[in-house]
């Protein structure tokens, strides 16, 4: 596939016919299958990488939801399960703020677990997603330091309810449970 490259002085899209004409003039057979302007061409560019870029977007907020979601949902279920322990150790002097500890130290570590695996596979795949990224390096501190405060923020907020929930245990109901 051949491609020819035209500088003019004005419009551009108007010169078309003119050109047409002189390229059938010396090969009436040559197929002329795409005509456009370079400002056309870059603006579909930019648009294909927008699009990528959306979609990543939308994948990595659908990844921060599922991840709070299972955050949420793990800590809830076991203070659940835990809810006779939780209560002994109301019922043994445990103030609310041992116990409030106890459930978010519980979540951030799990949290932590994730931050790290994810960091270490962004650092590899940054490799391939190089193309994209535009006067940013592939390891910008700011970025990552940007996304883990994000990832601790979420898991922070996903560890409040249960924990609270927690804190919020009667120890007499709680040894007479099950």
């Amino acid at each position: 596939m051949q491609s020819l490259v035209i500088r003019t002085r004005g419009d551009a899209a108007g010169l078309a016919p003119a050109i047409r004409q002189a390229i059938w003039s010396v090969d009436r057979n040559q197929p002329i299958v795409r005509v456009a302007t370079m400002n056309s061409l870059l603006l579909k560019s930019e648009a294909e990488r927008h699009f990528v870029l959306i979609l990543f977007e939308a994948f990595g907020l659908a990844a921060l939801v599922l991840a709070a979601t299972g955050i949420y949902g793990v800590l809830s279920g076991g203070v659940s399960e835990r809810i006779r322990e939780i209560g002994l150790r109301s019922a043994l002097g445990a103030t609310r703020a041992d116990i409030l500890a106890l459930i978010v130290r519980q979540g951030m570590s799990m949290a932590g677990i994730g931050v790290a695996i994810g960091l270490s596979g962004a650092v590899i795949a940054s490799r391939s997603l190089i193309t994209l990224l535009f006067g940013v390096s592939r390891l910008d501190p700011f970025t990552y330091v940007g996304v883990v405060a994000l990832l601790v923020a979420v898991s922070m907020i996903a560890c409040a309810v249960p924990a609270w929930r927690a804190t919020m245990i009667d120890p007499m109901v709680a040894l007479r449970y099950e």
